[in-house]
């Protein structure tokens, strides 16, 4: 009965810790359907989902994916504010890709390959990448060497998710940050896709849950 009382409570914490982060998600989605909150609450509803996935990891005592989470938080705070601070949020979210790079490239390293088609995911995965950033080239501006950077941190990032055998979820959610800062990059950038606001925002959202759900509870066996 001890034992029970002991860890029910710790279990329970966890579970709503995650369903505040899903509420708060929801939240901010409909920033995107123009029923955004005031100035500066909508910021924090931003960035209070992806804290709440960071505070999560902590509790499972994965100090680097906790790490990685409130970086992408960060950047969530910076790309909200003005846009004099835009290269702080890239580089924000940067930072917390590189520490993603380290987690996946364990997987890779310790636990192997995947196996399968994912070489040939992996190389569509770069295909992609350097049209994407070839064609995004001439709209970047005084942002090129930034947003160049940042398009090849990502997508080692997601390569190395699919080459190595890290947990499906967590792949699933590395391809869909893909998706998420492809879209923002084409709205950003070269000013189209206005309407997909919601598309960013919740392959976003998934994308770092996925990553924190898949990798928080696991390690790989060597």
């Amino acid at each position: 009965m001890t034992l029970f009382k002991d860890a029910w409570p710790d279990e329970r914490i966890s579970r709503l810790i995650l369903i505040a982060s899903a509420i708060f998600g929801l939240a901010y989605l409909l920033d995107g359907f123009g029923l955004a909150a005031p100035f500066p609450v909508n910021v924090v509803i931003k960035a209070a989902g992806i804290v709440l996935l960071a505070v999560y990891a902590l509790r499972q005592r994965h100090l680097v994916l906790a790490v990685g989470l409130a970086l992408g938080a960060a950047g969530d705070v910076f790309l909200a504010l003005d846009e004099s601070v835009l290269p702080l949020g890239i580089a924000a979210f940067g930072l917390g890709h590189l520490v993603y790079i380290w987690l996946f490239a364990q997987w890779r390293i310790k636990a192997g390959p995947r196996g399968g088609m994912s070489r040939i995911a992996a190389l569509v995965l770069a295909v992609f990448g350097l049209v994407m950033l070839n064609w995004l080239q001439p709209h970047f501006g005084e942002m090129r060497v930034f947003a160049s950077v940042y398009n090849g941190i990502i997508l080692v990032m997601a390569v190395l998710a699919v080459l190595g055998r890290s947990p499906m979820l967590a792949m699933i959610g590395a391809l869909l940050f893909v998706v998420s800062d492809s879209v923002l990059a084409v709205r950003l950038f070269a000013g189209e896709l206005d309407w997909a606001g919601p598309v960013v925002w919740v392959c976003y959202y998934l994308g770092q849950a996925g990553i924190a759900l898949g990798l928080a509870r696991a390690a790989p066996e060597a």
